[in-house]
């Protein structure tokens, strides 16, 4: 089956969560899925830094000639659900820091 995955990668960035990095490395490791392209738009991480790590996530994966396109850089709607501001907010700051206090690399 050929794929072609949207997604807003932010493997590696404070406070973003891995869903997308792990559609990647299921599609890559499926015999059944052909991945012919990566699109990435805003979502957890800004759009240009999601076209940065699903680039690297594809090189680490051995999967480098995949294209990866940028997308939309802002969502049409923003989401107005009390949790995204919490989430969002958290970026590269002390609070992205404090949730990761306890977590051993």
């Amino acid at each position: 089956m050929r794929v072609i995955i949207d997604c807003d990668p932010g493997n590696a960035i404070p406070a973003s969560d891995v869903d997308d990095g792990l559609a990647l490395g299921l599609a890559l490791a499926s015999p059944a899925v052909t991945l012919e392209a990566v699109t990435v738009v805003a979502g957890n991480t800004p759009r240009d830094v999601g076209v940065a790590v699903a680039r690297d996530l594809l090189a680490r994966a051995g999967a480098g000639h995949v294209p990866v396109f940028a997308g939309a850089a802002a969502p049409l709607v923003e989401d107005p659900a009390p949790w995204r501001a919490d989430l969002d907010g958290a970026r590269d700051t002390d609070r992205a820091r404090e949730l990761w206090k306890d977590v051993t690399p």
